[in-house]
């Protein structure tokens, strides 16, 4: 008779709950108001009204708060703990979402996911620790361990990877992509952490260029002037200091060391001395990113020196024509001089050209023309006063040259004169300065 007893009562200890409301309740304390509610586990749905409903919460402590919330899932010891109106959350691992008092829409999935989040709405968080500091943080998706966890109140962010996700509080609409990501400012986009060697892809990146949505076109594009104020160098990032910078933990920044092969030497400018040539030449140019806050850092575009250095090409190919055209007329005048030279060879004339340059410091040549019917010819060179200071042998027939070294006499003015074969054929000036 006792046995049977014993029995009775304890069937009655085991056996759910179910209110009039069709509330299901099963375990110490597990609440039981509220209409169609679930509440398994100890003291969950404890503090539930008759305003909630459409609840399921499944662990010990999960849901303990809730006082008016509906559509809430918890499941996981003390999942959604706090939460007392928040409304269509799912919680699922370990005190996930646990000080979410009114947030709503939120998805959390892993031990500590979402765990400080109070009033945030609209996160995704999957992986243990995703999202763990934010707290009033919305429209934010996080995926991996510790992904997106230094967030607290910024929105709009998104991380994929362990450990991605914004270096400091309140950043916007940042996107981290891979294990260690960083972001450091709003509106960035992040790939890979500093041990990454190599990132591509089967085409080119491609950046919107529509004219149909290019308003008030200019060409005040500046090209060699800027060009020429770049310095080129190669360099070895120092990725130490780099991750040190964007505050990674000793630990993390220990094993991204030991991923890493040897340093690498690239090419490449240094951001401050572009945005220094920038400011000397008041060229508008966006090829440097400059610091949005003391924990960002400057980068370069480099995509963005093509438009400048096409204009420089198109500067020089100018340059090149038009100094073409110069070498052409002269190319011309010359093969007119030689077709003169040589009508006036086959007539036998004797010829002394002024010598050029003149006025000379370094040296200067003197052409003349010389038949090949002459036997002997000279060029002398005399001072002011008549005195005769040279004699140059002419060996040459045809168009002859005779070069002149300006050290061979001190500056002045000089005389010279060809002489062929006794006859004083005609006499020159010529200036040298030092």
């Amino acid at each position: 008779m006792k046995k049977l007893l014993l029995l009775v009562v304890f069937s009655i200890l085991i056996k759910p709950i179910y209110a009039q409301t069709g509330t299901t309740a099963t375990g110490t304390s597990a609440g039981t108001a509220g209409d169609h509610n679930s509440h398994y586990g100890f003291f969950s749905g404890n503090a539930s009204t008759n305003l909630a409903f459409y609840n399921s919460f499944f662990g010990a402590y999960s849901g303990r708060s809730n006082s008016s919330g509906y559509f809430n899932t918890a499941v996981g010891a003390s999942s959604l703990f706090s939460n007392f109106s928040g409304t269509y959350n799912t919680a699922a691992g370990y005190v996930a979402l646990y000080y979410n008092i009114s947030g709503a829409y939120n998805n959390a999935s892993g031990a500590f996911a979402l765990y400080n989040n109070s009033t945030g709405s609209f996160n995704t968080a999957t992986g243990t620790d995703a999202l763990a500091l934010n707290t009033t943080g919305f429209y934010n998706t996080a995926s991996g361990n510790r992904s997106l966890y230094a967030n607290t109140t910024g929105g709009y962010n998104s991380a994929f990877g362990y450990n991605a996700g914004p270096t400091v509080n309140n950043l916007s609409n940042t996107t981290a992509i891979g294990n260690g990501a960083k972001t450091s400012a709003s509106n960035q986009v992040r790939i890979g952490n500093s041990s990454v060697t190599s990132i591509g892809g089967q085409v080119s990146w491609s950046t919107l260029s529509d004219g149909r949505f290019k308003r008030d076109i200019k060409e005040n594009v500046s090209g060699l002037d800027f060009i020429n104020q770049l310095r080129p160098v190669t360099y070895i990032v120092d990725t130490e200091a780099y991750d040190a910078f964007l505050g990674i933990p000793d630990s993390l920044r220990q094993k991204q060391s030991s991923a890493r092969k040897a340093a690498i030497r690239q090419t490449g400018f240094i951001a401050q001395e572009v945005e220094a040539a920038i400011n000397k030449t008041g060229f508008v140019f966006h090829g440097v990113e400059v610091p949005q806050n003391e924990n960002d850092h400057y980068s370069i575009r480099y995509a963005e020196f093509v438009v400048p250095l096409v204009k420089a090409v198109q500067e020089l190919t100018v340059k090149a024509e038009a100094q073409q055209k110069k070498i052409d007329l002269l190319l011309n005048q010359l093969n007119k001089s030689n077709q003169i030279n040589q009508e006036l060879l086959s007539d036998g004339a004797i010829l002394l050209f002024q010598n050029a340059p003149n006025p000379f410091t370094e040296g200067t040549d003197i052409k003349m023309i010389l038949p090949e019917d002459v036997h002997q010819a000279n060029l002398i060179i005399y001072n002011l006063e008549g005195k005769q200071l040279k004699s140059v042998p002419v060996q040459t027939r045809g168009n002859a040259v005779v070069k002149f070294a300006g050290h061979e006499l001190s500056a002045g003015i000089y005389i010279y004169t060809l002489i062929a074969d006794g006859k004083i054929i005609d006499t020159k000036k010529m200036i040298l300065t030092k």
